[in-house]
């Protein structure tokens, strides 16, 4: 079962990189003049009617919006089309090493090969969960 990051991990480890980063780097100085230079860009860029601001916002929150929904819908159509492709070549994998695996184990080759998708499997699980594992970060951080 996959089960989200330790949120305690992250946070510590956020914040210790936070005071990493606010040790090593510092804040630049602003120019002289930069918030009166601020508030008159400020002045000059919001428009004068209500309405018209109101209006682009909601133009740009429908074009946000529907490339947010174009989105989803390719990214199922994709995860379909893997799902599919998967589905055959999964098919066609068993088909061409079903006579392989009995030529070579005999009856039992038919057991060897659910046996050989779980250790696929446990590879797979072992891999992704050591890349979220605690000392996996510990090395990554240490390098």
């Amino acid at each position: 079962m996959n089960t989200p990051p330790d949120p305690l991990h992250d946070a510590r480890f956020e914040q210790a990189f936070d005071h990493a980063l606010a040790k090593t780097l510092t804040a630049p100085g602003l120019p002289a003049g930069f918030r009166e230079q601020l508030r008159a860009a400020v002045v000059r860029a919001v428009p004068e009617d209500r309405a018209q601001l109101r209006a682009a916002l909601e133009r740009e929150h429908a074009m946000q919006l529907a490339q947010l929904q174009d989105g989803y819908v390719r990214l199922r159509q994709r995860t379909l089309g893997t799902l599919i492709g998967a589905g055959f070549a999964a098919g066609l994998a068993v088909t061409l090493a079903l006579p392989w695996l009995k030529a070579h184990f005999g009856d039992n080759g038919v057991f060897a090969l659910p046996v050989i998708g779980v250790v696929i499997g446990l590879v797979l699980s072992l891999s992704v969960w050591w890349q979220r594992s605690s000392p996996a970060h510990a090395l990554s951080l240490e390098q």
